[in-house]
């Protein structure tokens, strides 16, 4: 394909993928908002709760979707036996999700006094159902399918809304709902299987320690983005801490926002020995909408909170354009860090942990008086990691340059 058309194609996809993730992010509050409105104020705390653990069992798919993408990149001829290792991957991961949650279920029932396992039972069906998808996504984002891709992201989330609000209305209670979820997620599943080309599953060469890595530095960074707002609630009373979960959600905003950039370059990062013009572009439209974002949000910062939590949350105006910040600089962040996973420059994942790390001794010890002191902090780590991670890819790139070039992938 000719640079020109390439670069038509990305484009085409890269708009594809961007209106895929917005529709299903859009869809996503559907079910919090149906839940609100249809569940007692009790049921719905554990509702919320219920999904907040599927979003962290999750992770693992996030991994497997990445792995499988490098993976289908990387196979140039033999893209078809690669979908069929993919498929096999992805039903042994669902399977091994399904008997933790399993396991799991007993524990949650009793922490969350849920009244019984079948509610968490739900849960386990539809974190194993997704973890299978994931596998199907990965396959359309290693073949640079970026338009079947979004429509795999958009049926997935309408489907998971769709049968989260039938069961609401079937059995009035969160184990209906749930159950409706799974089910919704489990039918995207199988049509995701048709749209990607009905690969039957095989064996393939896979290492567990792929998916490790894999797992290990996006776990890493999930907790970052979630960790500030945490340690808010702990430290700051009840209101301060209730206007912080308010920012939190222009922090997660900001970070999801432009998540089709790093869907769409991840192909193109793979399949270079180095990091090159792919990537550096990427940093540069993520900084851009960055800056575009936070310099809106910092002029008209009433109507961002407004938006976000209405009038009650108005003394959050003011600090506003950091939640923003933090936000967009954790999505370059999330770039670098899968930059290195296609480099497989699995060393260089641990940085996020040394990141967490540093960002929870700062907030614990210095930097946890105010809601101000806690954002502050978490906008200088985002940041520093964020040049970090910059001054060590252009190493790198360099490093790869002065050596002889190899396959990617290969030993």
């Amino acid at each position: 394909m000719s640079g020109p058309q390439a670069g038509r194609t990305a484009a085409s996809g890269g708009i594809a993928v961007a209106a895929g993730t917005t529709v299903a992010n859009v869809l996503s509050y559907g079910l919090s908002l149906a839940g609100a409105r249809l569940l007692a104020p009790e049921q719905y705390g554990v509702f919320v709760a219920l999904l907040a653990v599927s979003l962290v069992a999750s992770v693992p798919a996030l991994a497997l979707q990445a792995v499988v993408a490098v993976r289908i990149v990387r196979a140039a001829g033999a893209r078809s036996r690669a979908a069929a290792e993919a498929v096999g991957l992805g039903l042994a991961a669902a399977g091994t999700m399904l008997v933790v949650g399993v396991l799991a279920a007993p524990v949650l029932d009793r922490f969350l006094s849920l009244g019984g396992p079948a509610t968490a039972l739900w849960v386990a069906v539809a974190v194993a159902a997704t973890t299978a998808l994931a596998a199907l996504q990965g396959i359309a984002q290693g073949r640079k399918d970026f338009h079947r891709l979004a429509v795999i992201l958009i049926v997935y989330a309408a489907a998971r809304v769709a049968g989260g609000i039938v069961g609401l209305l079937v059995r009035d209670d969160v184990t209906g709902s749930l159950a409706g979820v799974a089910a919704g997620v489990l039918g995207a599943t199988a049509l995701a299987w048709l749209l990607v080309g009905r690969p039957r599953p095989a064996r393939g060469g896979w290492r567990v320690t792929e998916l490790l890595v894999a797992g290990q530095a996006l776990a890493g960074l999930y907790l970052l983005t979630n960790l500030d707002p945490v340690l808010a609630r702990h430290y700051l009373p009840p209101a301060e801490a209730g206007l912080y979960g308010a920012g939190a959600v222009l922090a997660k905003a900001a970070f999801f926002l432009p998540q089709a950039v790093v869907l769409v370059l991840l192909p193109q990062l793979a399949a270079a020995p180095r990091p090159g013009r792919a990537l550096w572009t990427g940093v540069a439209v993520l900084a851009g909408l960055g800056a575009l974002m936070t310099g809106v949000t910092r002029l008209a910062g009433g109507l961002a909170v407004s938006a976000v939590g209405g009038s009650a949350y108005r003394e959050l105006a003011g600090p506003a354009w950091m939640f923003v910040a933090v936000g967009s600089a954790l999505g370059i962040v999330q770039l670098l860090l899968y930059a290195q996973l296609a480099m497989d420059r699995a060393h260089a994942t641990i940085a996020v942990w040394v990141v967490v790390a540093a960002e929870a001794v700062l907030i614990a010890t210095v930097a946890h008086h105010s809601l101000t002191q806690i954002v502050g902090a978490a906008l200088a780590v985002a940041l520093t990691a964020t040049v970090l991670g910059l001054a060590w890819t252009a190493r790198t790139a360099l490093v790869t340059r002065s050596q002889p070039a190899t396959v990617p992938g290969g030993s």
